[in-house]
């Protein structure tokens, strides 16, 4: 899976732009959004800003990925649990023979 993350643009220098969120800093290409500019969102993916979101889309983006990492926290306690998937050690199941 693949996963672009929103980033505010702070600096540009040619092609390449410095981008913030949540106390990260980067630097990216923009070549393939040439029309960003400083405090644009951009949405950014393997080094390189793929196109210019508006603030709410970012914020509805951060949102989601806030989501996902409260459901996979959650999922890995339950790892940890042995609660995954009804089998947990004594169960009677074949993994006990």
């Amino acid at each position: 899976m693949c996963l672009a993350i929103p980033m505010r643009i702070t600096a540009i220098d040619g092609q390449l732009a410095t981008l913030a969120t949540e106390g990260l800093e980067q630097r990216a290409s923009i070549a393939l959004v040439p029309d960003a500019k400083v405090g644009d969102y951009v949405l950014v993916h393997a080094g390189y800003a793929i196109s210019v979101i508006d603030e709410e889309e970012a914020d509805e983006t951060y949102a989601l990925l806030a989501e996902l990492a409260e459901a996979a926290a959650w999922d890995d306690s339950r790892d940890r649990r042995g609660e995954r998937g009804g089998m947990s050690v004594g169960d009677g199941s074949q993994e006990d023979a």
